[in-house]
C-alpha cells in the first residue's frame, strides 16, 4: 500500500454484509430518487455507517465478483444471489436507476473538481488525500459501464475535462490503494490508480 494511503480493502465478509444491506434497500432507494442514502450495517467488525449510492452498489458487486477465488463456497453463492437480485431490481427500474446514476456521476465529477481546486499549490495534501478522493473516479467508471449508451455527451465531456486535470498534477506511482485490490484494477483501464500528485 502506498505511504499515506488510508484506503484499505474491505474484507469480503464486510463487503458482503454491506452489499446485502444495500440490495435489500435498492428498490426503495431507486424509487425515492435520492442519490445518497445512509445505512447502518452490522458487520463482522462492528456496525458501519455506509453512504449507499448506485455507484457504491455497482463497485461492491464488481469487487466481490472479481475476488471470486478468495471467497468461500458459501460466500460465492451469496454474491451470485445478491448480484441476481440487484440486477433484477435495476432491470425493472432501469430508467430511474440510470437517471440516478447520471446525477451521481455529475456529483462525483464535481467532487473531484473541488478536490483539484483545493489542493492546487499544496502537493503534500494532494498526495495524502489522493487515494481517498480518487475513489470517486473509480465509482464513476463502474457507473459508466452500467450506463453504456445512456452516458450523455455532456457528462462524457465533463469526465474528459476532469481526467485532463488529474493528468496535469500526477506522475507514475505505485498502486494507490491496498495492494490486495491491485489484481481487480488493471493499470490499462484504471490508470488513475497508478499515479500520484
Amino acid at each position: 500500500m502506498s505511504q499515506g494511503s488510508h484506503v484499505l480493502a474491505e474484507t469480503p465478509a464486510v463487503d458482503l454484509a454491506v452489499l446485502a444491506a444495500e440490495v435489500a434497500e435498492l428498490e426503495e432507494y431507486i424509487v425515492k430518487g435520492e442519490v445518497y442514502r445512509t445505512l447502518r450495517v452490522p458487520t463482522t467488525t462492528g456496525v458501519q455507517q455506509v453512504q449507499m449510492s448506485g455507484g457504491d452498489v455497482l463497485t461492491r458487486l464488481f469487487r466481490l465478483e472479481g475476488e471470486r477465488e478468495r471467497l468461500s463456497v458459501e460466500q460465492r453463492s451469496q454474491v451470485k444471489e445478491l448480484a441476481l437480485q440487484a440486477r433484477g431490481v435495476i432491470y425493472s427500474l432501469r430508467t430511474r436507476f440510470h437517471d440516478l446514476l447520471k446525477r451521481e456521476v455529475k456529483a462525483r465529477i464535481d467532487s473531484l473538481n473541488w478536490f483539484l481546486d483545493d489542493v492546487t499549490g499544496d502537493p503534500k495534501r494532494a498526495r495524502t488525500d489522493y487515494p481517498y478522493e480518487i475513489r470517486n473516479r473509480q465509482r464513476i467508471a463502474a457507473m459508466v459501464d452500467e450506463l453504456a449508451e445512456d452516458f450523455t455527451p455532456e457528462l462524457k465531456a465533463e469526465l474528459k475535462r476532469v481526467d485532463e486535470r488529474i493528468r496535469l498534477i500526477v506522475q507514475p506511482a505505485a498502486f494507490a490503494w491496498d495492494s490486495s485490490l491491485e489484481p481487480l484494477f488493471p493499470r490499462e483501464r484504471f490508470w488513475y490508480l497508478y499515479v500520484s500528485p
